[in-house]
């Protein structure tokens, strides 16, 4: 239903009409699927009280949710996912679909819609959470406090869509809603990172379970592993590491716009980096195995412009501890998804740093940051013993003080090392992924924003920046990007590749006067901007 969303060139949509395989009438598989998700929305519309909201609501949505309609929402849910490529659209049929998922979907694609205005929008937007949350096994679960893990289950593509459709639920509620439903999604976010945890999306299916993919496993691959490899498994597992990078991803924003702690200890993430966006956007088994290179250097180079080309991505941790301890990043090792998740990454890690040194708590994640070994080691003079004793050819005592600030300075300085290694390895790929006149489209292409954010946040001395409401903050930040794609976008000109998506981020979105900061209503469209705009 979606082969003509996408060409092969990385985020771009090509023209072609979709749905045009699909006749309107009785038989439409969309027709019928409307009705299924007006049901799951309001299950038992003949209890409801004439004139009652929920009446009205249910006539409201039921004349929404025409065929036609949603086939031009799930359209318009293009221009979302050109920015956050979660959901494998070849493969992709909504009317088989989770309904949850399909309803996120058609939120979504309303915000870039004119058929339905901003407050329209909002309403249905909550209209579907409540659905959502009443139906979603997952969310019952966690929320029952099941500490268990369920691991790979014999319905994880059910689980799977569940969790995306509580992703889109929680994009929408932080990037299009009013301060109320952001401090919603902020309230209910550890929820959705309990979520990850408990259909094990923080590690690859393990070898011998079904969808488990080859190429998504650790360690080196052998000739077994490729001669083993399925292009269905290889969609399951890519979906699923796709899925928790968003939620980690959105993790991130809230820590870096918000000024919330991370739910994630970012080396707790035992995935392989997404995929190159050739592979994940390829419409058929073939194209895939091309992209990937698994039919050899030629038939890759023409599939593959801008990916890393490498038939596994590195793990997150495993790229996380080479930025930290040094070194050169051997060029095209990473594709440009994988650098804007390794930037926010560190950008977590220049939140605690600057948390601990404002006194607003200590290192929670430091342990896992020093056991990894990413971490430059202590000198001599810098040791300090297990029982508190400071190994400085004196026989004093280091105090919790001393400990601390040292923890915070080894920190300090891996974290800047790791930042310049990834503008080294930013600058060194861009000229061979995306060389001149071969587009940039998509906000999570567009990681060097990030960096010099990150650079301007580890400089910054004011306790105030870092104990601000969060919508204060939100505007500060978003000031600070404004003033960083200015530098970018010279310097992209002067080099000779595009600009990229953050560029095109419209100045209105989140602009407003100090006295109305208590009641910021955003719109996403303007944030992540439809693929008209940012197609250049």
């Amino acid at each position: 239903m979606f082969s003509g969303l996408y060409s092969n060139a990385s985020g771009f949509v090509d023209t072609t009409p979709i749905f045009d395989n699909w006749a309107v009438g009785p038989s439409d598989p969309l027709q019928n699927k409307a009705g299924t998700l007006v049901a799951f929305c309001f299950p038992n519309p003949s209890m409801l009280a004439p004139g009652s909201n929920e009446a009205r609501s249910h006539d409201a949505l039921k004349g929404l949710l025409t065929a036609e309609n949603l086939k031009h929402f799930l359209g318009e849910y293009k221009n979302y996912n050109s920015h956050w490529p979660m959901i494998h659209m070849p493969s992709f049929n909504p009317a088989d679909a989770n309904d949850g998922l399909v309803l996120a979907m058609v939120c979504i694609g309303a915000v870039y819609s004119d058929r339905l205005g901003v407050k329209e929008v909002r309403w249905l937007m909550e209209l579907v959470r409540a659905s959502i949350l009443r139906s979603s096994q997952v969310y019952k679960l966690v929320i029952r406090n099941a500490h268990d893990v369920v691991g790979v289950s014999e319905n994880s593509s059910q689980d799977i869509q569940e969790v995306q459709a509580l992703v889109l639920l929680h994009s929408l509620f932080v990037w299009h809603g009013t301060q109320k439903q952001r401090q919603q999604a902020r309230d209910d976010f550890g929820t959705l990172a309990e979520i990850a945890r408990y259909v094990e999306l923080l590690n690859p299916i393990p070898v011998g379970y079904p969808g488990s993919s080859s190429l998504h496993q650790p360690g080196h691959l052998d000739e077994n592993d490729i001669n083993a490899w399925t292009w269905d498994s290889w969609i399951e597992q890519e979906t699923r590491g796709r899925v928790m990078y968003l939620i980690f991803l959105i993790d991130a924003s809230l820590v870096m716009f918000f000024n919330v702690q991370s739910q994630f200890d970012i080396y707790e993430i035992k995935l392989p980096l997404p995929a190159d966006d050739a592979a994940w956007e390829a419409r058929t088994q073939e194209d895939c195995a091309c992209a990937l290179g698994l039919r050899g250097e030629i038939a890759q180079m023409e599939k593959n412009i801008s990916g890393s080309r490498h038939l596994k991505q590195l793990g997150m941790s495993e790229a996380l501890r080479f930025l930290h301890r040094g070194g050169e990043f051997p060029q095209r090792s990473t594709n440009v998804y994988a650098k804007f998740i390794l930037i926010h990454a560190i950008h977590v890690q220049v939140s605690m740093i600057q948390r601990q040194t404002h006194g607003l708590g200590s290192l929670p994640n430091y342990g896992a940051f020093s056991s990894s070994g990413a971490s430059t080691p202590l000198s001599q003079s810098e040791r300090t013993s297990m029982d508190g004793t400071a190994s400085n050819g004196n026989s004093g005592r280091a105090t919790p003080t001393d400990v601390h600030y040292l923890q915070s300075h080894q920190m300090l300085r891996a974290t800047v090392g790791a930042l310049e290694l990834w503008k080294k390895a930013w600058d060194l790929d861009m000229p061979v992924q995306y060389p001149p006149n071969q587009p940039r489209v998509g906000f999570c292409r567009d990681g060097v924003h990030f960096y010099f954010l990150a650079m301007i946040f580890l400089r910054s001395t004011r306790h105030e920046d870092w104990v601000a409401l969060p919508d204060t903050r939100c505007q500060q930040v978003f000031n600070l990007l404004k003033q960083v794609r200015t530098h970018v976008a010279s310097d992209s000109v002067q080099k000779g590749i595009d600009f990229g998506s953050v560029t095109y981020v419209n100045d209105s979105y989140n602009r407003v006067t100090d006295d109305e900061v208590a009641d910021l209503t955003l719109n996403m469209k303007l944030l992540f901007t439809p693929l008209s705009q940012s197609s250049h």
